[in-house]
């Protein structure tokens, strides 16, 4: 079943993608990750992935990327593809640009898309899951990381060489798949075809994609236009490289910016003393977009926004990434909100932000002063962060009636997940009289307000009858409505309703899509019912 999504859950919510402006390629941190796997050892060789893989390190590394571990990982088994993304993420802190390089087998099982380690020797489909490894948990990572533009690039659309081994896949190649915001994903073909290999050591796509990334002056989908012209030209129309896209705000050249005429010389400013007006380029590290009407600064992005900003707070643009609070960097984010508190004073969203990395480090008295510090100027999500330290005894005893109060104080004050975490108080009686009613209508607030937890909160009312009653359609309605916005435990609240037929016709397929998609976000839940579906 799904839990009750609350209190230090608020926490951890699906982080969202910063899309704002560029800095230059120089200034830029490019980071990416590539792998070429040829050495299988239950089904026959690949004979191009290595050399693929290594004509793609090369060419990032000359064109200003950082390439975990100095160039391509190859041949890796389970154990490594997991050590390789892991170091991955860690090298992301701070960076602008990822780029996620695979060349290999891939698998499609249930409509999703997996990565074949070498080692892999699936014997039915519920060892996909446990052996190789999912593409939407790659996209998952890079959505939380705050880079600002994600690139998939998988050339990885050959056929299931597993078929018989029990893992089925409705055709050859990849499922297409949904890219986050910020991310483009490069296909080696189109959906459910199948990739040629090449005759002369690399394949069609990665050799067309080394060589128009090396133009200057190509941005990404001028880049990947001419990649799959000339794999089309080269395979005689036989393969299309395809892309799956979400808005990408700005602009990315892998080679530098085109070339620009010189500029006409301009008359320096004056001041009204007639001195020259000092001008300073715009910084890397800070964005500043700001209408006159944008008290809160939310206009103003820096590196404390970026590692520790906190998901869905309504302190800060919806573009600002957020992270759960056990994956903040508290090495990097500690002088990152310390040095924007000393510069703007006056913006309590980095004082909330310090807060938040005082309690990834367990300080919570620390937190709890910086968190009184910006509630006592009006900052929402501060009010509900203290309420969470009372309900949870983070460094003060569970007073849950003081928690209530600062729920309160969050709901008044406009905050979504206010109205979640007292919602769930008046649900459970915990610090207030029990009351189904008031704790529906703060959902129902909450959820007009385009908070999934809440969508997800009234999904499991409707689902039980706890406090309504029951109904299985609303269930299925609120649940969706999460699942839209990638909720997990909204989506693994759907495959719940599939796999036990309630409101809906009994679907174990459909169950074990949405809870292999909900697993695949970090659902706990998720997998222990992806589990119990397959036995």
């Amino acid at each position: 079943m799904a839990g009750r999504i609350g209190i230090m859950s608020r926490w951890i919510v699906a982080a969202l993608l910063l899309c704002a402006g560029v800095s230059t390629a120089q200034a830029e941190k490019r980071v990416a990750l590539v792998i070429g796997n040829s050495a299988y050892q239950a089904v026959p060789k690949l004979l191009n992935p290595d050399s693929d893989a290594k004509l793609m390190s090369d060419t990032l590394l000359s064109l200003g990327f950082f390439v975990v571990g100095g160039g391509a990982r190859l041949d890796l088994d389970k154990a490594g593809f997991d050590a390789s993304l892991q170091e991955f993420r860690a090298q992301l802190v701070g960076a602008d640009v990822a780029l996620f390089y695979y060349a290999g087998h891939g698998v499609e099982t249930h409509g999703l898309n997996y990565l074949v380690p070498v080692d892999a020797h699936p014997q039915d489909e519920a060892d996909v899951f446990m052996q190789m490894v999912s593409t939407s948990d790659i996209l998952d990572g890079l959505e939380k990381s705050g880079t600002r533009i994600n690139l998939v690039l998988l050339d990885a659309c050959r056929d299931n060489p597993f078929g018989g081994h029990g893992v089925r896949s409705r055709t050859g190649g990849l499922a297409q798949m949904p890219a986050p915001v910020g991310t483009l994903i490069s296909f080696a073909t189109q959906p459910r075809s199948v990739s040629l290999d090449g005759t002369d050591g690399h394949s069609p796509y990665t050799k067309a994609l080394a060589e128009a990334m090396q133009k200057p002056g190509y941005g990404l989908f001028k880049t990947f236009n001419e990649v799959g012209l000339a794999v089309d030209k080269a395979t005689g129309g036989q393969q299309l490289p395809w892309l799956s896209s979400s808005p990408i705000t700005g602009s990315f050249y892998f080679a530098g910016k085109p070339e620009l005429p010189p500029a006409e010389p301009k008359q320096a400013s004056l001041t009204p003393g007639g001195a020259p007006v000092a001008t300073t380029p715009a910084s890397t590290q800070e964005l500043r977009f700001s209408p006159p009407d944008d008290p809160l600064r939310q206009g103003l992005v820096v590196d404390c926004d970026r590692l520790a900003a906190m998901p869905y707070d309504t302190g800060h643009g919806w573009k600002l990434p957020g992270l759960e609070v056990d994956k903040i960097n508290v090495t990097a984010a500690g002088p990152a909100c310390k040095d924007a508190m000393q510069r703007y004073p006056d913006v309590m969203r980095f004082v909330f932000e310090a807060g938040r990395v005082a309690t990834g480090q367990k300080d919570y008295a620390e937190a709890r002063r910086l968190y009184e510090q910006a509630a006592a100027a009006g900052y929402a999500m501060a009010m509900n962060n203290i309420g969470a330290l009372y309900e949870g005894g983070s460094g003060t005893p569970v007073n849950n009636v003081e928690a209530a109060r600062w729920y309160q104080k969050a709901t008044d004050a406009g905050e979504p997940i206010g109205m979640v975490d007292l919602g769930w108080q008046y649900e459970t009686g915990h610090g207030v009289k029990k009351d189904g009613a008031q704790a529906r209508q703060l959902y129902e607030t909450a959820a007009k307000a385009g908070e999934p937890s809440a969508m997800n909160n009234l999904g499991l009312m409707y689902m039980h009858g706890d406090g309504v009653p029951r109904d299985y359609d609303a269930a299925r309605r609120f649940y969706e409505q999460g699942a839209a916005l990638g909720n997990d435990a909204a989506i693994n609240g759907l495959g719940v309703l599939y796999s036990n037929g309630y409101g809906v016709a009994r679907d174990n397929r459909k169950a074990l899509q949405l809870f292999e998609k909900a697993a695949a976000l970090g659902n706990a839940e998720a997998k222990e019912n992806l589990r119990g579906t397959r036995r």
